[in-house]
């Protein structure tokens, strides 16, 4: 048999999709060093069909060098496997290579783009968001059709936009037949009604845990039966340190798949489905749109509409689910009255902060703290943190980012906005309560925008540290506002951004003013709604009963706005 006939018969397995076969037969070229383009191109696809993403990657760059004309789409194959392989460096050398043939192609664009995010190279990153931007505006279709909805939210701010992406991570978004045959499933609703929470954050350790672990507590098991469907990666559960083992209602989907998964969730007779990730990481939104419930609910994990999703209802308070933002979200509006974030106001840790010294911290001058996740700092942010610190001598920013390209890129940007680099203190991620006692070391905490604080936030909060925020114009850039003025903080809320960079510098001016505002912190933290568990719950649980009510009766979804109980009087705990 001739080479031209070997080659041939790779090329039937592939078609034929049987993907161990094309790789049996191929391998005598592969070995060989001398492979023709088809066979390293059929051998870069099996492998990934097979899930063995290095490979792929591996012959996709190897296709790339004999084939000059497809080489910026097979670069771009490579980049993107590295780049879920958590080899950032790896894919930022292939996306250069696709620069270096000419204009980038539209995968290539958003890979880059989601490469320079946590890596802070915050000047290039803004004018390639730019040009998303324009494009955007101008209705061109590749740009909500490429964009990742989280990463969105993380430089746009304009909710119109938010509601038009229509890219998917994963899976296929639902239609308005599999939505009207889910509402159109017989169901029986009982005594108790039986919520459902779905999520793969299951850890003591998580940021969505810290938060909810209170709320499961707190349901009332007369009126309420639980059920935590938990599909948490082994490396997460790994970090937990007792919430797994002492939750009772805790059940395990992780190795099952869509269809016994939704077979076993729907045997339970699940009223309302929560579910708790939306277009974040790891969600598995095609078992939600099998139609596990005949009310299902979007909450917490994700900041915004989740195109694609079949939620009936998203649950927000009147600051992040402002009045006009209806028309750009597909989910009607759940509106809790005084916050939509649930805080654990009892088993969060509050130990006191360390020595300033042994956090590398100076003694003397103004810390102002950036606690949040360093992919939402953008360009406008640095400049306006540049222009607080220039107004404050002395001061330091103290921030949480890993060693790496990010801390590098971060400082060269801050010094060319006239920060000298020794005014910048990097802190590494740490266990939660370590973190929790580091952060009370800081004077003032600096927000981010677009994106805001969310669990970040109500943490500084919760460690007596003030938060200057910047008053937002969709769900992401509202949720400081919102947990602001449920500890009657809303003074810290800048209407603009040069009211932001006034009130940090006075802030910063003023010791007398932050010990009141400190003082104010310490007092409303046991006594205003932000962090009281018991009456969120009960308002959760009153949106719950109100959803069931019309569900019952066989009304389609309404939009609602929960009913505020009493105030209290005094401290809940």
């Amino acid at each position: 048999m001739n080479t031209e006939d070997e080659v041939g018969e790779v090329l039937q397995a592939f078609s034929a999709g049987d993907w161990r076969l094309c790789l049996t037969r191929a391998a005598p070229f592969l070995t060989s060093g001398d492979a023709p383009a088809p066979v390293l191109l059929a051998a870069a696809q099996s492998y990934s069909r097979l899930g063995h993403m290095p490979e792929a990657a591996y012959f996709y760059e190897m296709a790339a060098e004999l084939m000059s004309a497809e080489a910026p789409l097979l670069l771009t194959l490579a980049a993107r496997i590295r780049l879920q392989l958590f080899e950032e460096s790896k894919a930022l050398s292939l996306i250069r290579r696709v620069q270096a043939l000419g204009p980038l192609n539209v995968e290539a664009l958003s890979t880059l783009r989601k490469i320079l995010r946590p890596r802070l190279a915050l000047s290039e990153l803004a004018r390639l968001d730019a040009q998303v931007h324009r494009a955007m505006l101008d209705g061109e279709a590749w740009a909500f059709n490429n964009e990742d909805p989280l990463f969105h939210l993380m430089w746009c701010g304009d909710e119109r936009l938010n509601g038009l992406v229509r890219h998917m991570p994963t899976g296929r978004p639902f239609t308005p037949e599999s939505r009207a045959a889910r509402r159109a499933r017989p169901h029986r609703f009982g005594e108790k009604i039986r919520i459902g929470y779905l999520t793969n954050d299951v850890s003591d350790q998580h940021p969505t845990m810290i938060l909810f672990q209170g709320v499961l507590a707190a349901h009332d098991p007369e009126r309420f039966e639980i059920t935590l469907f938990c599909y948490t990666d082994e490396d997460l559960t790994e970090t937990d340190l007792e919430f797994r083992q002492r939750y009772p209602n805790l059940v395990v989907i992780r190795d099952l798949d869509d269809d016994a998964a939704a077979e076993l969730i729907r045997a339970r007779g699940i009223d309302i489905l929560v579910d708790m990730k939306g277009h974040t990481r790891g969600s598995r939104i095609d078992l939600v749109n099998r139609g596990l419930a005949p009310v299902q609910v979007a909450w917490l994990g994700f900041p915004g509409t989740c195109y694609g999703i079949d939620c009936d209802y998203i649950i927000g308070d009147p600051v992040v689910l402002s009045d006009g933002s209806e028309p750009h979200f597909h989910e009607l509006f759940c509106r809790l009255p005084e916050t939509y974030q649930c805080n654990d106001g009892t088993g969060r840790p509050r130990p006191a902060p360390p020595p300033r010294s042994s956090l590398g911290l100076p003694e003397e001058g103004v810390v102002f703290g950036s606690f949040n996740k360093p992919a939402k700092i953008t360009a406008t942010v640095a400049t306006l943190w540049a222009r607080v610190l220039s107004a404050v001598p002395g001061s330091v920013l103290w921030m949480l980012c890993p060693p790496g390209p990010a801390r590098e890129n971060f400082t060269s940007h801050m010094q060319g906005l006239g920060i000298e680099a020794s005014r910048i203190i990097y802190m590494p991620r740490a266990d939660y309560a370590e973190h929790m006692a580091r952060m009370a070391a800081a004077d003032i905490a600096l927000d981010t925008f677009p994106y805001s604080g969310h669990t970040t936030t109500s943490d500084c909060l919760w460690a007596g540290v003030p938060v200057v925020a910047l008053k937002g114009t969709n769900f992401a850039s509202r949720v400081s506002e919102s947990l602001l003025s449920a500890l009657g903080l809303a003074e810290l809320v800048a209407g603009d951004e040069h009211a932001f960079v006034d009130m940090a510098v006075m802030m910063a001016r003023s010791p007398l003013r932050r010990r009141a505002l400190n003082a104010r912190i310490e007092q409303n933290r046991l006594r205003m709604p932000l962090f009281d568990t018991e009456r969120f719950t009960r308002h959760l649980e009153t949106a719950f009963e109100m959803m069931v009510e019309r569900a019952a009766r066989g009304l389609p979804p309404k939009a609602f706005d929960v009913p505020a109980l009493p105030p209290r009087t005094g401290p809940f705990a």
